[in-house]
């Protein structure tokens, strides 16, 4: 690789690396790019099969936040199939009161949160755990 296809800061970076990591290649890989760690986890999880899990994690986490406390105390996320995230809910009447007035603002929240590509519809239902 040529080194006028490289900018000088990538240049002094490669140069640091080369010193700090003891490696013997004079040039750096093409292209030579140093990634921040909110670049390379994400890859990192998608790569073992963890993207999922961790994504479930952070949305179980946070649904207190997104649904607001009444609702939350009456409902949990369930899995995400196809786009479709289940939404449980604790009994009848909790259930037809969220379709009727909380639906749609729920999953606007849902997708501001974590994007339409991610989240394309919920569906409620009674929790079966109870």
């Amino acid at each position: 690789m040529s080194s006028r296809f490289i900018s000088k800061k990538d240049k002094v970076r490669w140069q640091v690396d080369r010193e700090r990591f003891q490696l013997e290649e004079r040039r750096p890989p093409a292209p030579y790019r140093v990634f921040t760690p909110d670049q390379v986890l994400p890859a990192v999880m998608r790569k073992l099969g963890l993207e999922q899990p961790m994504w479930e994690q952070v949305l179980t986490r946070e649904w207190e936040a997104l649904v607001g406390e009444q609702v939350a105390r009456h409902t949990r996320p369930g899995r995400l199939q196809r786009n479709i995230l289940y939404v449980y809910v604790a009994n009848s009447v909790w259930l037809a009161e969220l379709r009727q007035f909380a639906e749609k603002a729920m999953l606007e929240k849902l997708q501001a949160q974590f994007g339409r590509a991610r989240i394309k519809g919920i569906r409620l239902q009674i929790d079966p755990d109870g």
